[in-house]
């Protein structure tokens, strides 16, 4: 009865983690140059004298009705408001017909630390590629875009043409992250303005100054 009882246990650890290894086998992650960490602000350039390249990290879930290639988020200073930006970039290409899809980006700094979570949501009927670059953009701290070296993106959610909501699985999605040396938490892949409601806030407050500073 001992032998029966240890067989049958046997075979549901192995069944499940042959489940889990089918689960992360529709998971592929691809790594892609960020460019330099040397990042021009109002201020001057910063790090300048490093070599270190940013890294672009996708995780491209092949249940996810819609496949991310080259995403990621750079600095970028505005010359007219004297302002430093972040701002997303990346190729969304539906598998099917879709009417929504929300793209998060998550981003780390050197020491694998979390610097914050940003989301992209674009509403349009497509079956056909969709560029993520566009009028989204987030004001940021020199220190900030300074330190960003990682950014890890992924399809968040899916609305289709007939109107099914595809959502992410953190459960699957947080190893893979945690594989690359990250830290991260559940709760990092929330998108910051769901989790700080007085962010936009602080960096409204802080555009203002730049543009009320003397030139």
């Amino acid at each position: 009865m001992r032998y029966v009882v240890t067989m049958a246990v046997m075979f549901l650890c192995l069944e499940s983690l042959f489940a889990q290894g089918k689960a992360n086998a529709n998971l592929q992650v691809h790594e892609e140059d960020g460019g330099s960490v040397a990042v021009r602000t109002a201020n001057g350039i910063l790090n300048q004298d490093s070599s270190l390249k940013r890294k672009w990290y996708v995780i491209d879930d092949l249940n996810s009705p819609v496949q991310l290639d080259h995403a990621g988020v750079f600095p970028r200073l505005d010359d007219k408001e004297n302002v430093q930006y972040l701002a997303p970039v990346g190729v969304a290409s539906p598998r099917r017909s879709i009417s929504a899809l929300e793209v998060r980006y998550l981003l780390f700094d050197v020491w694998g630390d979390r610097l914050r979570t940003l989301a992209v949501t674009r509403l349009t009927d497509s079956s056909t590629h969709i560029d993520l670059r566009g009028s989204d953009r987030w004001p940021a701290f020199d220190w900030e875009v300074s330190r960003l070296v990682v950014v890890v993106a992924f399809v968040a959610r899916v609305r289709t043409a007939e109107g099914q909501i595809w959502t992410f699985d953190a459960d699957r999605i947080l190893p893979q992250i945690e594989a690359l040396g990250l830290n991260v938490a559940p709760e990092d892949l929330a998108p910051d303005e769901r989790r700080l409601p007085n962010l936009g806030l602080v960096y409204w407050m802080m555009l203002h100054n730049r543009r009320t500073q003397p030139q």
